[in-house]
């Protein structure tokens, strides 16, 4: 009731930046994976705030949907799913060993890379399950071959903990098919020791988004997708096949438009130069809600279906960009498009930055509204 009485008083704050996430678009590309790998399990990647679409956003979307498991890095981020779903949660990232006993254990499995960490679990004295994660190449973290025997003793010693999963990442699942294999065949020879120690994991899982994408063996039984769900291709020659569709679209609204005269610049350093007069739309979007400051000047915005090109340095929480006559204060504007292959799609910023889509994504601020 008061929950109820406190969202009546809540005011209706408008915002100048929105992030629209489709509903469509993501079970579009669920459809898609689906169809990729129909006799495997998804577990969805939420983890940085759902790649940036925000977690309490995909979780709306996601509702009725079967997965085992949802996968998240921190604890914020499962308290997130924990509260706001009733999916079963696999922590991805690593704790202090003093956190395990603030989990839901009816509702978590943990990704276990240390002896040390299966130590902490066991001292819960409550049945745990755990993934077991090895070191197939990465070389980040991991169960290494040689210290295997050591684990799976432990385990034998401690029946409380249940070895539900094993599991590994790929390095260059994108790149190059020969050390997917190599990576694959480690692991089967890891997992072939852990069967023989009389364990029967049901989960086998190596493979994110590009993994999805390249491996086609019946011995793992899950992926952990993250980019592809939102409608982007870890792997750019299979983009336009995929028919993926990108989730995510960026407005912001412009706060002010400055008339420039002829050889009169525009924000800090004066980096660019007006060769006639103009005018310039301020946009309340800067390197603080997300953007990096090595795209000075090479962002296009996109105002009624025209490219309108972005000028001068990016400010902490402000942008500038060429204004058309009929712009004016308070109109929208679109920062990213969801639409493949415009200017302001969220692989072409990428590449003007000479990054990944991954870090465009998400770096855009927490604190943008999200609505699906």
């Amino acid at each position: 009731m008061f929950g109820k009485i406190r969202k009546l008083l809540k005011p209706d704050l408008k915002t100048l930046n929105t992030i629209s996430i489709s509903r469509d678009a993501i079970l579009h590309n669920l459809d898609i994976m689906r169809k990729i790998q129909p006799k495997s399990a998804f577990f969805p990647v939420l983890k940085s705030n759902a790649y940036g679409h925000g977690i309490l956003q995909i979780l709306e979307i996601l509702k009725g949907q079967n997965f085992p498991y949802l996968v998240v890095d921190s604890f914020p981020e499962y308290q997130l799913v924990h509260n706001h779903s009733k999916f079963d949660i696999l922590l991805l990232g690593e704790t202090l060993p003093e956190n395990y006993r603030f989990f839901d254990l009816r509702r978590t499995a943990f990704a276990v890379y240390t002896l040390n960490a299966l130590k902490a679990l066991a001292q819960l004295h409550k049945k745990v399950r755990i993934h077991l994660f090895f070191d197939t190449g990465m070389h980040r973290e991991g169960v290494q071959e040689q210290n295997l025997p050591q684990i799976l003793a432990f385990l034998k010693e401690h029946k409380q903990l249940e070895l539900e999963g094993l599991m590994s990442h790929l390095h260059s699942a994108d790149t190059d098919d020969a050390s997917i294999q190599k990576q694959v065949t480690l692991f089967k020879k890891m997992g072939n020791l852990v069967e023989q120690a009389g364990f029967a994991p049901k989960w086998k899982h190596i493979g994110a988004s590009a993994g999805l994408l390249k491996i086609h063996d019946d011995y793992f039984s899950a992926f952990r997708p993250g980019l592809l769900l939102y409608g982007y291709s870890p792997i750019p020659d299979m983009r336009s096949k995929l028919g993926l569709q990108p989730a995510l679209t960026l407005h912001s609204r412009i706060v002010s438009l400055q008339h420039v005269p002829q050889g009169e610049g525009v924000s800090y350093n004066q980096k660019w130069k007006a060769e006639n007069p103009c005018r310039v739309a301020t946009i309340p979007f800067g390197y603080y809600e997300g953007w990096l400051r090595s795209l000075n000047g090479k962002l296009v915005y996109r105002y009624h279906q025209k490219d309108v090109p972005q000028l001068g340095v990016i400010c902490m929480n402000l942008s500038s960009c060429l204004a058309s006559e009929e712009m004016a204060v308070g109109d929208a504007i679109e920062l990213i498009s969801p639409q493949v292959g415009l200017q302001n799609s969220i692989e072409v910023i990428a590449e003007k930055a000479d990054t990944i889509p991954y870090e465009i994504l998400i770096r855009l601020d927490k604190g943008i509204r999200r609505v699906v």
